[in-house]
């Protein structure tokens, strides 16, 4: 079975019997692969910048990521720009002395409205929605066609909740018989009901533990318990966990 070059971060994915969700796993590759190609165009490209500030921004998040990348100064010369832009977006004319202090109050906060409203979508987002489209769409044409994979996903650890909602959205766009979507909706909701079961099971050794009365016992596989759990239910490519 030879594989398609975009099918290889799947297989990859699924290689790891303990990952708690494949799609997250593959999400925080690609964020960290966008953010370091960021930086290396910005270097090559003197072009990037203006360019990116006047069509994108940041979110918090990839912002706090960047920050923790260690080009510092390519970091602060981009900063600077989207700072000048963001002071010619909130720019104000000077309003003559005797104007109505009234007046110019409303002036500011339309102006301020007006700036809000015209809010950019974050770069690195955006890039990243549209990859990871790309690859649930790859997931379940796999699944479909590869009954290899078919097996791996079948005992594999589930999703996230917001993969879970994901993956099942979009396989009705791509699995266009109706009894193979069925089979894959019955599928994946079995599968993460079961695995949902398992975490709470494991989280709930692992707050025994914390019971004088348990304290000798073995962890077994709950040590963890209480991070697996919170990836599970928020996902893990974007916490620091």
């Amino acid at each position: 079975m030879s594989q398609k070059i975009y099918e290889i971060p799947i297989w990859e994915a699924y290689e790891d019997d303990n990952c708690e969700c494949t799609l997250c796993s593959i999400e925080k590759k690609c964020d960290d692969n966008f953010i370091e190609a960021l930086f290396a165009e910005m270097v090559m490209d003197v072009r990037l910048n203006p360019h990116l500030v006047e069509n994108y921004d940041f979110c918090h998040e990839h912002f706090e990521k960047l920050y923790r990348y260690p080009d510092k100064c390519g970091l602060a010369v981009l900063t600077n720009r989207i700072l000048y832009s963001k002071k010619e977006g909130m720019s104000l004319k000077v309003a003559p002395r005797k104007s109505n202090n009234k007046n110019l109050i409303k002036k500011l906060f339309s102006k301020n409205k007006e700036t809000a409203n015209n809010k950019k979508q974050c770069l690195l987002c955006t890039k990243l929605d549209e990859s990871m489209n790309n690859y649930i769409k790859v997931l379940i044409t796999l699944w479909v066609k590869e009954e290899t994979f078919k097996e791996k996903y079948k005992n594999s650890r589930g999703f996230c909740l917001k993969h879970y909602n994901e993956i099942l959205k979009l396989s009705s766009d791509i699995i266009n018989k109706k009894n193979k979507q069925e089979e894959f909706v019955d599928i994946t909701s079995k599968l993460q009901e079961e695995n949902l079961n398992r975490i709470q099971q494991e989280l709930e050794w692992f707050i025994s533990k914390f019971d004088y009365r348990y304290a000798e016992e073995p962890w077994y596989t709950s040590k963890d318990a209480l991070k697996r759990t919170i990836q599970k239910l928020i996902g893990n490519y974007n916490t620091k966990l």
